[in-house]
C-alpha cells in the first residue's frame, strides 16, 4: 500500500503536523536579503548573534521562526495576522537559553547519552511524536512507529509509486526530522538535569531561617497608632540646597553605580498617516463603485460587482451559519435574498459593500435576540417586580435597546443596546435559552429568571440557514506618493540636523514634537525596536539615523544625544532622585520636634486614644493583625515600624517610632510570639516543604538570569530585519 494511504489510517494529520513541526517553511519574511548581500554576507552562513562566542546562523534562526509564524498561522487560520516581531523575539530567548545551558552542562560534566535518549523517544515518545501515530479512535501503533524510528529506510516500503513523492528525498527528510528530534531531546533532558541540579543547590532551606520564618508567620501583634506623615509639611517649606544634594550623592555614592553602557535618544516621528489627497481619492473610488452598481442593469449588476472584487481584492466566504457571521455585517445582508448586493454600508470605521452568494438550509437553529438584564440581588421580588415594569414599557412601544442602555445591568451589552447577536442552543444558561428559542421572532417575553437574575428578552429573528457572501472592503489609505512623501521629508529633516541644525529647531520649524527618551541600556528595545538600539550603541554621539520605520510609530529619525559608560552615575542624571530623598530626610527632621513635644506629655497616660487632648487634629488608628511583615493595617507599608512593635514593651506608650514616610507613636496592646523550640514535628514538615517548594520554584529563574548577565552576548539581528 502506498506511504499516504498507509499514513492516512494510522493519522490524516501525519504528513501536515511533521511538516508544521520539523520541516523548514521559506515563506517570504520582512527579513532583508539585500541588505544580508549588501553587507557581503551570505545568508546561508551568515551570523545573526553570539553568546560566549558561539554563533546563532542567521539561517537557522529564521527557519525557526517561519516554522513558528507557520504553525500560528494554522492554528489561528490562514487569514489571521501572525506576529514575527514577537514570534523572533521568542525564539532568539530560546536559541540564546539552549546555547548557554548547553555551556553550562559541558562545565558540570553533564552528558546525555545516545542510549538515555532512545529509551525516552521508544518508551515514552512526546506527544508530538505519537500524534501521527495515532488513530481517531485513540489508539497508538507503536509497532509502526517504532519500525520507521528505528529503520527510517522502511519508509520506502509506503509510498506509492504512483504518488508522485521521491522515495529518496523522503527518506533522507524522515532521518533529518529524527536527528532534529534528537537534538530537541537532548536539550530538554539537559535542561531538566540543570533544573535538578540547580533546584537542589538553591531550595537548601536552612535550620535558622525555618525558625525565623515560624516566628514570623505565627505571631500577631494588636497595636494603636499615630502615624505624622511628611505630607503634612509642603515641599515648598522645605528647601534642598546644591550643598546637601552633593553631599547626599557623595555618601551614597555606590547605591548610583551603573554597571553597563548606557544611551541616550532624542527623536521625531513622522506619523505615516493618509494625506487629504489620499481621502479624496478614496472618494473618488467609493463614488465609483457606488455610480458602476447602481447604473448597472439588474442584469449585470452581478458581473460589475465581480469586476471589482477583482479590482480591490474582495473575499468570499463560503456556507456558514449567520451565528459565525460578524453581526455588525450580517445586519446588513442577512435577511437579504441571494444575489442581493448591498452597499456602501460602515462597519466599523471602515466601508462595505456585500453580495449573499447562496443560502441552504442548515442544522442547526440559531436566534438573534437582545436583553435586559435586573440583578436580583438580595431581594428578588423587587428585581421581579422592576424587570415587570420594564417588560410593560417595551411592549408598548418604548425603544427596546434605550431602555437596555439605561436600565440592564448586563454592561458588557447594554451599550449595544443589549445585543446578544446570533447564538445556537448550548450558549446560553436554560432558562433563558428555552424562552429565547420557544418565542415568536419580533416579540418581547419575559421576565425571565436565571441565575444572573431577570431577563427581558427581544427575540428578532430565528433562522437554520447558511450562508456564503462576498465583501469588498474600502478604507482610507496611504498610498505610495504619500508614502514617499512622507519619507523625503524624514531625509530631509535628516539632512538639515546632519548640518548642524539642532534637533529641536528643525522640529519646531516642521510642527513636530521631539521627544528625549531616557539613559537605557543595550539590552532594551527603544520603542520596541532593537534597530533603534543598535543605533545607538554603534555611532557616537551626534549620529542621525536613515529614516526608520516602526510600527505602530510610523518613521523615526532619531539622533544620539548622550552616552554614559560604565561607573557612577553623575549628579546631574540622579539630582532628581537625591533631592526627593534629601526633602523627605528634612521633612522626618522638622517632625521630629513636634512628635517628641507631643510625646513628653503623654507618655505616662495609660491609653494612646489620650492624645486628641493634646493634639487634636491626629487620627489614632488601631491595627488588629500586625505582623512583622512590612504591612500596618491602616497606614501601608512600612517595615521599620512593624519591626519596632515586635520589639516596643507591651501596654506602654512606645517613643517615636521614625519610619521612612512617617513618624509614629504606637502603643502595643497584645503580642503573642510563639517559641520555635516548640514547633510540633508536623508543622516542621509542613512550613520545610512549603519554604522548599517556594525555593525550588524560583531557583532556576535567579539562576539562568544570573548567567545571562554575565554571559557575552551579541545581537545582530537589527542587521537582517527591516522592522527590529
Amino acid at each position: 500500500m502506498g506511504v499516504i494511504s498507509r499514513m492516512r489510517e494510522v493519522s490524516p494529520y501525519l504528513l501536515a503536523i511533521f511538516a508544521v513541526v520539523f520541516i523548514a517553511f521559506m515563506v517570504a519574511t520582512d527579513a532583508d536579503i539585500q541588505n544580508i548581500l549588501h553587507l557581503g554576507e551570505n545568508p546561508a552562513t551568515a551570523v545573526v548573534g553570539r553568546v560566549n562566542g558561539e554563533t546563532i546562523r542567521y539561517a537557522d534562526f529564521n527557519e525557526r521562526v517561519q516554522q513558528q509564524a507557520e504553525q500560528q498561522r494554522k492554528a489561528a487560520g490562514d487569514e489571521a495576522t501572525v506576529d514575527e516581531s514577537g514570534i523572533r523575539q521568542s525564539i532568539w530567548d530560546i536559541m540564546v537559553e539552549e546555547i548557554l545551558l548547553r555551556q553550562e552542562a559541558a562545565k558540570a560534566a553533564f552528558s546525555v547519552s545516545r542510549n538515555e535518549l532512545l529509551d525516552i523517544l521508544l518508551d515514552n515518545p512526546p506527544d508530538y511524536m505519537r500524534q501521527p501515530f495515532t488513530d481517531t479512535a485513540g489508539r497508538f501503533h507503536q509497532e509502526r512507529y517504532i519500525e520507521l524510528v528505528t529503520q527510517p529506510d522502511r519508509l520506502v516500503d509506503y509510498i506509492d509509486p504512483n504518488s508522485g513523492v521521491d522515495p529518496v528525498e523522503a527518506v533522507e527528510r524522515w532521518k533529518r526530522d529524527l536527528l532534529r528530534i534528537e537534538d530537541f531531546l537532548r536539550q530538554n533532558r539537559t535542561r531538566e538535569h540543570l533544573r535538578s541540579l540547580v533546584s537542589a543547590i538553591g531550595s537548601i532551606v536552612s535550620p535558622s531561617y525555618l525558625r525565623r520564618q515560624y516566628v514570623v508567620e505565627n505571631s500577631f501583634a494588636e497595636a494603636t497608632y499615630v502615624a505624622y506623615s511628611i505630607d503634612r509639611i509642603p515641599d515648598q517649606d522645605v528647601a534642598v540646597t546644591d550643598t546637601e544634594v552633593d553631599s547626599y550623592y557623595r555618601k551614597h555614592r555606590d547605591a548610583f553605580r551603573q554597571k553597563k553602557p548606557a544611551r541616550k535618544l532624542k527623536y521625531v516621528i513622522f506619523p505615516l498617516e493618509p494625506t487629504a489627497q489620499d481621502t479624496a481619492t478614496f472618494r473618488k473610488r467609493l463614488e465609483r463603485m457606488r455610480g458602476e452598481l447602481e447604473h448597472a442593469a439588474e442584469a449585470q449588476r452581478d458581473s460589475v460587482f465581480t469586476l471589482l472584487m477583482a479590482e480591490y481584492q474582495g473575499r468570499s466566504y463560503g456556507l456558514s451559519s449567520v451565528a459565525s457571521i460578524d453581526p455588525q455585517k450580517a445586519a446588513h445582508f442577512g435577511g437579504k435574498p441571494v444575489g442581493a448586493i448591498v452597499g456602501p454600508v460602515e462597519v466599523m470605521g471602515k466601508i462595505y459593500f456585500f453580495r449573499v452568494d447562496r443560502r441552504e438550509p442548515g442544522d442547526t437553529t440559531v436566534v438573534h435576540a437582545s436583553h435586559i438584564l435586573i440583578s436580583s440581588g438580595t431581594n428578588k421580588d423587587s428585581a421581579r417586580a422592576e424587570a415587570q415594569k420594564i417588560l410593560q414599557r417595551a411592549r408598548a412601544g418604548e425603544d427596546f435597546a434605550q431602555l437596555a442602555r439605561l436600565y440592564s445591568q448586563d454592561r458588557g451589552t447594554a451599550e449595544r443596546g443589549g445585543d446578544l447577536g446570533w447564538f445556537p442552543r448550548g450558549r446560553m444558561v436554560k432558562p433563558f435559552e428555552d424562552a429565547a428559542f420557544a418565542a415568536t421572532p419580533g416579540s418581547i417575553v419575559g421576565p425571565v429568571e436565571s441565575p444572573f437574575g431577570f431577563h427581558i428578552i427581544a427575540v428578532h429573528a430565528r433562522s437554520s440557514e447558511r450562508i456564503a457572501y462576498s465583501e469588498i472592503e474600502l478604507a482610507v489609505g496611504l498610498s505610495t506618493t504619500s508614502r514617499n512623501q512622507i519619507f523625503r521629508e524624514a531625509y530631509s529633516f535628516k539632512q538639515q540636523v546632519q548640518q548642524g541644525i539642532p534637533l529641536d529647531t528643525v522640529a519646531r520649524r516642521l510642527r513636530r514634537n521631539p521627544v528625549e527618551t531616557a539613559f537605557f541600556e543595550r539590552t532594551t528595545p527603544v520603542l520596541g525596536s532593537r534597530a533603534l538600539t543598535e543605533f545607538a550603541f554603534t555611532n557616537p554621539v551626534g549620529s542621525v539615523s536613515d529614516p526608520m520605520e516602526l510600527k505602530p510609530y510610523g518613521v523615526i529619525i532619531a539622533q544620539i544625544v548622550d552616552e554614559r559608560k560604565p561607573g557612577y552615575k553623575p549628579l546631574s542624571d540622579v539630582r532628581a532622585e537625591i533631592v526627593d530623598k534629601v526633602r523627605r530626610i528634612k521633612k522626618l527632621d522638622v517632625l521630629r520636634a513636634h512628635v517628641d513635644s507631643v510625646y513628653q506629655r503623654l507618655r505616662d497616660a495609660d491609653i494612646l486614644a489620650r492624645i486628641v487632648e493634646i493634639d487634636p487634629q491626629v487620627q489614632v488608628q488601631t491595627a488588629s493583625m500586625v505582623k512583622d511583615n512590612g504591612f500596618l493595617q491602616g497606614y501601608g507599608n512600612d517595615p521599620i515600624v512593624t519591626t519596632m512593635i515586635y520589639q516596643v514593651p507591651v501596654g506602654t506608650i512606645a517613643p517615636p517610632i521614625r519610619g521612612e514616610r512617617a513618624y509614629f507613636l504606637v502603643q502595643v496592646t497584645k503580642r503573642d510570639v510563639p517559641d520555635p523550640k516548640k514547633m510540633e514535628s508536623q508543622q516542621f514538615v509542613e512550613l520545610y516543604r512549603r519554604l522548599y517548594n517556594t525555593a525550588k520554584a524560583s531557583a532556576y529563574y535567579y539562576w539562568y538570569n544570573a548567567v545571562r548577565d554575565r554571559a557575552a552576548i551579541e545581537d545582530r539581528r537589527s542587521k537582517f530585519y527591516r522592522e527590529f
